[in-house]
């Protein structure tokens, strides 16, 4: 499931618009995506013009890398710093 590098996500809402699924929304000015809701068809990923929306892959929580302080994703919230 996609994930987002909160410290490159600017609000444009590209992401929203591209999600098919609603499955994207903001939350203090940073894109979240519900993993109740997506589909994980990737189509956030190539419109954000900052790189912010991530693969699963680079996922820090998933990697075992939880101190990095960064990003959205897996319904898990926001990590701290």
């Amino acid at each position: 499931m996609p994930w987002v590098r909160d410290d490159l996500c600017v609000n444009c809402g590209k992401c929203i618009d591209s999600c098919s699924s609603g499955a994207i929304s903001m939350k203090g000015g940073k894109a979240l995506v519900s993993q109740e809701k997506c589909i994980k068809c990737g189509a956030c990923m190539p419109v954000c013009p900052e790189g912010a929306i991530r693969p699963n892959s680079e996922n820090p929580v998933l990697a075992g890398r939880s101190g990095a302080g960064y990003g959205f994703g897996q319904g898990m919230g926001r990590l701290r710093k």
